[in-house]
């Protein structure tokens, strides 16, 4: 897999909006906090669009997401935020420039189509924050994470232990993103091969019962057979229905799991959650997971 460059001070970083728009008193804060980290910043056209929930038409929000993808001068290109619209745009970008000179692209939910087609590429991005989940103060745990990866310094994660974790120590290259989007994407070009990797997935707002048949597709199409493990971030705002489910998420990950032999983490911070720690995909990984805590080591 491409690494592509770390940042250095004063490289021009660009917020584009490949799917919904925000409204325009937030940008002033946003643009504090990347500069306040020695970057400037390039506000891509489509930030500045409106056309129903979307910022812009599909036309306009590939327009500009191809530029700062084509745009040597641009280091690093933060996704706005998720929602829906990625879907829309994404057959219809050019990643031919992209791959000669490869930059970070920053996101997560909706944007994992994005990491999908980009590690597809076999170069990595970043699972991350994104402009619109910057929090008033200048930084929280989560995003400083993400400017310290950005400048190339190391991620290593010790979190404490869940009692469905399953103990184990591997390694492998690094995977996934929101499951309702991933499984969205299987069977289409821009599908991943987890064969052998770490798969990571986090969800947030869905009924117990439609995430219970997301992770049955997921299974049943063989993303889960051939894992070095499973890394289970946020799992946000679920709901139930009357009767109840009768399990929670994390329970049916276990069942639909318990087969397997591979480590599993479950609560990683990353996800729709307020910290919402980075994870490079495309990296290698070290999971080791014990009774009394869990490892998770980004390796050069």
């Amino acid at each position: 897999m491409i690494t592509p460059a770390y940042l250095k001070q004063d490289n021009s970083i660009a917020i584009v909006a490949p799917a919904r728009w925000i409204e325009e008193d937030k940008y002033d804060h946003i643009i504090s906090i990347i500069e306040k980290q020695g970057y400037k910043v390039v506000r891509g056209n489509s930030t500045r669009l409106k056309h129903g929930p979307f910022a812009g038409t599909d036309e306009e929000r590939k327009k500009d997401l191809q530029e700062m993808l084509d745009n040597p001068e641009i280091k690093a290109i933060f996704c706005l935020r998720g929602g829906y619209g990625t879907i829309r745009i994404i057959e219809d970008l050019d990643f031919s420039e992209f791959k000669k000179k490869p930059k970070w692209l920053i996101g997560f939910s909706d944007i994992s189509i994005l990491h999908n087609a980009i590690h597809n590429l076999g170069i990595q991005s970043i699972h991350g924050q994104m402009p619109l989940n910057f929090t008033g103060r200048l930084l929280n745990k989560g995003l400083d994470k993400l400017f310290e990866a950005l400048s190339g310094q190391t991620l290593s994660y010790e979190l404490e232990p869940s009692r469905l974790n399953r103990e184990g120590t591997t390694k492998g290259l690094i995977v996934g993103g929101n499951l309702a989007i991933f499984n969205s994407l299987i069977g289409t070009e821009y599908d991943v091969n987890t064969e052998g990797k770490i798969l990571f997935i986090e969800e947030v707002g869905e009924y117990l019962y439609r995430f219970d048949r997301l992770m049955h597709h997921l299974k049943m199409s063989g993303k889960l057979d051939d894992l070095k493990g499973l890394i289970v971030g946020g799992l946000s705002e679920l709901k139930d229905n009357e009767p109840a489910f009768g399990q929670s998420a994390e329970e049916i990950i276990f069942t639909l799991v318990k087969e397997f032999d591979y480590p599993v983490c479950f609560g990683f911070p990353a996800g729709h959650i307020k910290e919402n720690y980075p994870l490079i995909f495309g990296a290698k990984v070290l999971m080791k997971i014990t009774n009394t805590e869990s490892i998770i080591e980004l390796l050069a």
